[in-house]
């Protein structure tokens, strides 16, 4: 099944206000209290904005607070996920198990690499290229990494020993082209783990759901179910979290999944 983030009814009353709820929560409270204070000679547009953004914050908490004690909402927050229902809040879960984050620093080698040698290039000492190849060599594979993972894990950890083995030897300038051709033989290695590690996350977050769902007896296809996702604005579409939902959803409630940067 494909999915696609379709936002076609964002003025909605009903995003509309979800979208002032999160915005105002995450953002509003810090910066109206400082700038009341800070900017005591304001012009006649900025005491107009300003008094914007306290209404704009009194009624989003006045609307999330009626979600809450009234529904089930679901936000999502990086790593973290938190259930509110009927406004009882359940203890946040993690939704990054050890082996995303395994993973996750594997696929990170070849650009710590890349930006070892550049950032530093002027003034790298070879103890700190061999502090990092010494803990390339003392890397042990976990044994919950899979096998078609590991083989991805072997070659991109014998590719940076060699590349970091070599530098050290050189010593001297930094070839960048051969720095992007390094990071970019491993592409397909860094694909393989990087997915296994979305995938590792999605089933903690899909066990925790479900467990919710048990303990709480709500359904997910309630209407008046909220989810609400706090991320950066690059991933607004097709992100991990958002089909996700979309799928427990379904695809007519697809406007009660919020996301917010």
């Amino acid at each position: 099944m494909s999915y696609s983030i379709v936002f076609k009814y964002l003025f909605v009353k009903r995003i509309l206000i979800g979208l002032i709820v999160v915005g105002a929560a995450v953002a509003t409270s810090y910066v109206d209290q400082q700038e009341r204070a800070a900017l005591p000679d304001l012009t006649s547009i900025e005491k107009l904005n300003q008094e914007f953004r306290h209404q704009y914050k009194q009624a989003t908490e006045t609307f999330w607070r009626s979600q809450i004690e009234n529904g089930s909402v679901i936000m999502v927050n990086g790593n973290s996920i938190t259930l509110f229902h009927k406004g009882v809040p359940s203890s946040s879960s993690q939704t990054s198990t050890a082996v995303y984050h395994y993973l996750k620093s594997i696929a990170h080698i070849p650009m710590t690499i890349r930006f070892l040698l550049i950032n530093n290039s002027s003034t790298l000492m070879n103890n700190t290229l061999e502090q990092y190849w010494q803990n390339l060599n003392n890397l042990q594979i976990p044994e919950s990494i899979q096998s078609k993972e590991k083989a991805s894990v072997d070659h991109i950890v014998s590719k940076s020993q060699k590349l970091v083995r070599k530098e050290m030897d050189k010593k001297g300038s930094i070839d960048r082209k051969m720095l992007n051709n390094f990071c970019q033989s491993l592409t397909h290695d860094l694909t393989i783990l990087l997915d296994a590690a979305a995938i590792a996350q999605l089933n903690k977050m899909h066990e925790i759901i479900q467990d919710w769902m048990r303990e709480y007896n709500f359904d997910p296809k309630d209407p008046s179910l909220k989810v609400l996702i706090i991320g950066p604005r690059a991933a607004r579409e097709k992100n991990l979290h958002t089909t996700y939902f979309e799928r427990l959803l379904g695809d007519e409630r697809t406007r009660n999944i919020l996301y917010i940067e």
